[in-house]
C-alpha cells in the first residue's frame, strides 16, 4: 500500500456494471496496454461473467478490476469446470494489497465448497513473464511446467479450452494465442536479471513472441493443495505481520523465483507486489 488508503472489493456481475465504472477499468487497462481499442475491450468484458472491482476505501472509485467467468467443458468424455480469469489491473498507488487476491481466493473456495467432487481448472494467457511467475508460485500443478513440461492429457486440455474460446486465433503448434495487444514497454521489461531466472527463461522459450502480444495459454488445478499452498504461504505472512516482523523473502516454486505482475491482459492474479492473508474481509458480492 503506497498512498495509506485501502481497496474494498466487490463481485458484480458484468450486466450490473455503470458506465462510469467501465469508464475507470478502460483508463486502467488503456494506461498499461499498446493497440488497445475500447470495442475490443468491452466486447471482451461482455464475454465474462463477474468482475472483481476494487473500490478505494470510502469512496466509489474504482482502482482496481479483475473479470472473470466459470463455465463447463467437455473433455474426453469428462465434464471439465474451467475458471477463465481475463482483464486484470491494479492502479500502481495501491500495488502491495492483498484485497483482490483474496477475494478471488475466497470466491473460487466458496465454489469449491459448493461443488467438491467436480475437476476444476484455472485457465489464463499470458503476455508477460510476470504472469506466468504467479501462477509458478501459486499452483502446486500448472502447465506448460518448466520442469515437468506438458504431458499429454493437459496438452489437450490447453488445447480444446483454448480452442474453444479464441477459435483460430490459437496456435497448437506454438501453445500462444496471437495478439496484438501487447504490453507497454515500461510494464514488466525483460532486464538481464530478469532473464536470468530459469522460469523467464522457460516462459520465453514457450512464447518467443510475446513482443508482438502472443500469449502462453496454461491452466492450473484448483484442488486441495492449492488452497493449502496458499493458505499455508499467506499465514505465514500474517504471523510474521502480528509479530512484527520484516516480510519474509518470497519462496519460489523450485529453481524459480518469482516477481509480481503489474498488469495481467489474461492473467489470474491481480497486478502488484503482493503477500498476504487469504479471507473475506473487504469483500461484497452481489447476486
Amino acid at each position: 500500500m503506497r498512498n495509506g488508503r485501502t481497496l474494498k472489493v466487490r463481485r458484480v456481475r458484468v450486466q450490473r456494471l455503470q458506465a462510469r465504472w467501465i469508464e475507470s477499468m478502460w483508463e486502467l487497462y488503456s494506461n498499461h496496454y499498446d493497440n488497445a481499442e475500447r470495442a475490443i475491450f468491452e466486447r471482451d468484458l461482455s464475454d465474462k461473467q463477474y468482475v472483481f472491482l476494487g473500490f478505494e476505501d470510502g469512496t466509489d472509485e474504482v482502482r482496481a478490476f479483475s473479470t472473470a467467468s466459470i463455465h463447463s467443458h467437455a473433455y474426453r468424455n469428462r465434464r471439465i469446470e474451467v475458471y477463465f480469469s481475463g482483464d486484470t489491473m491494479v492502479d500502481p498507488r495501491y500495488w502491495g494489497q492483498q484485497a483482490l487476491n483474496r477475494s478471488v481466493v475466497a470466491a473460487l473456495l466458496r465454489w469449491r465448497l459448493r461443488h467438491p467432487f467436480r475437476r476444476l481448472y484455472w485457465h489464463l494467457t499470458c503476455n508477460g513473464y510476470r504472469t506466468f511467475l504467479k501462477m509458478a508460485n501459486n499452483f502446486a500443478e500448472y502447465w506448460p511446467h518448466p520442469e515437468r513440461g506438458l504431458p499429454e492429457w493437459q496438452g489437450g486440455l490447453i488445447d480444446s479450452i483454448t480452442r474453444e474460446r479464441f477459435g483460430v486465433a490459437w496456435r497448437p503448434q506454438e501453445g500462444v494465442v496471437r495478439d496484438h495487444v501487447r504490453l507497454k514497454s515500461h510494464v514488466a521489461p525483460f532486464t538481464s536479471e530478469v532473464r536470468a531466472i530459469p522460469a523467464v527463461r522457460f516462459f520465453l522459450e514457450r512464447n518467443p513472441g510475446y513482443a508482438s502480444g502472443d500469449e502462453l495459454s496454461m491452466v492450473g488445478r484448483v484442488n486441495a493443495r492449492f488452497f493449502l499452498r496458499i493458505a499455508a504461504k499467506l499465514a505465514a505472512a500474517s504471523i510474521r505481520r502480528a509479530l512484527g516482523l520484516a516480510p519474509a523473502p518470497r519462496r519460489p516454486a523450485r529453481s524459480d523465483r518469482p516477481t509480481p505482475a503489474v498488469a495481467s491482459r489474461s492473467g489470474g492474479w491481480p497486478a502488484a507486489p503482493y503477500r498476504g492473508r487469504v479471507g473475506l474481509t473487504h469483500y461484497r458480492e452481489e447476486k
